[in-house]
């Protein structure tokens, strides 16, 4: 029946697919001079595939700084933290993230976001 709590179109579940609370992931890798840039995008491209396959997964952008090309930026949007933390331990994605590490010019910077909803009344 239309309209029925917890019916596809009612208006409590439009109302939580619209505000529904995601975390937004944000991560700076400053790569070594001696880091194969053309390597790290090619795992690069691989952990986004990889991320789309991830319960929880809704989108990424990724590519280098317009000021530092030594510099990449990710930024992601996940449903939820735990599924952010499962797949930030996902066996593969930490093994890339371990061959990469040594060749950090700067330590990994992650910064995670959630939208900011206004309090009840």
């Amino acid at each position: 029946m239309a309209g029925r709590p917890g019916s596809a179109d009612s208006p409590e579940d439009t109302a939580a697919t619209l505000y529904r609370v995601t975390i937004l992931s944000y991560l700076r890798f400053s790569l070594t001079g001696e880091a194969d840039r053309e390597d790290f995008e090619k795992d690069m491209h691989a952990m986004l595939e990889l991320a789309r396959r991830q319960p929880g997964y809704r989108w990424a952008e990724m590519g280098p700084s317009l000021v530092d090309p030594a510099v990449y930026l990710v930024v992601s949007e996940w449903d939820d933290v735990v599924q952010v933390r499962a797949w930030e331990h996902e066996e593969e994605h930490s093994g890339v993230m371990e061959k990469w590490e040594p060749l950090y010019r700067d330590p990994l910077f992650h910064q995670r976001f959630v939208p900011w909803q206004r309090p009840a009344p």
